[in-house]
């Protein structure tokens, strides 16, 4: 099962709208990075529980059925992925 990025995120945008009557942009919802099964989502801190249950809603992308699990949230990124995710690797900006 291979998913893109575009998918996600188009997938995202649709179920806020069906679930949520809003944008995504008004959650402050982004995919940040995803790496075949993973990815790291943020939104606004007020928006946590909303994305989680947005997250839980998708159950399948491009024909592609699936379950998402959140698998820990955090204040920051980098915390994050220390805690929950130390194998997965940032794309650093330079």
């Amino acid at each position: 099962m291979q998913i893109t990025n575009d998918e996600i995120i188009f997938e995202l945008r649709k179920q806020c709208k069906l679930l949520f009557n809003k944008d995504y942009r008004e959650l402050g919802i982004y995919l940040i990075r995803f790496n075949k099964d993973m990815g790291i989502v943020r939104c606004k801190h007020t928006q946590k529980e909303n994305t989680i249950n947005l997250l839980r809603s998708i159950k399948s992308i491009s024909s592609n059925k699936l379950d998402i699990e959140t698998l820990g949230t955090s204040g920051t990124i980098k915390t994050l992925i220390k805690k929950h995710m130390p194998d997965f690797q940032i794309q650093k900006h330079e």
